[in-house]
């Protein structure tokens, strides 16, 4: 059980450093041979305990992806626009919950608070919509960044500004959920 607690850890903290790692392995190894470990991240991020289809399906398509960029010569290509793909896997997998409810922040808020009346199902709804359109833009914003190369303001938006931003939209939705509630009573 540690074990198990120990790698999620660690693949968690993977999956956040990786453009701190990807900066650095650009500058110290050949592209394809920093792509291995991220292919191997995803890959066994595919087959962690307690992921979903959908989950398992997203991180093998990401391996494989990974895999194929690399043997087609692209692996710089792949370490770039990864960070969008991730963003669109995101914006797939919360738009997909608004089709098909629960939505994901649902699913999460009945975890934290049990029973949800409709109000707080509705409020839910909403910060799904937001959190598509934080992963719009920040998918956006990453292509960008991609796109133009530079690899110091790719680093500095994919492994800083970015996580302010998810940050900064966490804690406000948590001052707007507080005063929701107080309201409520």
């Amino acid at each position: 059980m540690r074990l198990r607690t120990a790698l999620d850890i660690c693949l968690k903290c993977a999956l956040v450093l990786y453009p701190l790692y990807v900066w650095w392995a650009i500058h110290h190894w050949h592209p394809a041979a920093a792509l291995l470990p991220v292919a191997a991240v995803a890959l066994i991020k595919s087959c962690s305990r307690g992921a979903g289809v959908a989950s398992r399906s997203f991180f093998l398509l990401t391996c494989a992806f990974l895999l194929a960029a690399m043997w087609l010569g692209r692996a710089e290509h792949a370490l770039l626009y990864y960070p969008v793909w991730m963003n669109a896997g995101m914006l797939l997998l919360f738009a997909a919950s608004l089709w098909f409810p629960p939505t994901v922040i649902e699913r999460l808020a009945r975890l934290m608070e049990g029973e949800l009346d409709h109000h707080a199902v509705a409020y839910t709804r909403k910060v799904t919509q937001v959190w598509c359109l934080f992963f719009l833009f920040n998918g956006a914003v990453a292509f960008a960044t991609a796109w133009w190369g530079d690899w110091d303001i790719w680093v500095m938006y994919n492994g800083l500004i970015s996580y302010i931003l998810m940050g900064l939209l966490m804690f406000i939705e948590w001052q707007v959920r507080r005063v929701v509630k107080a309201a409520k009573r």
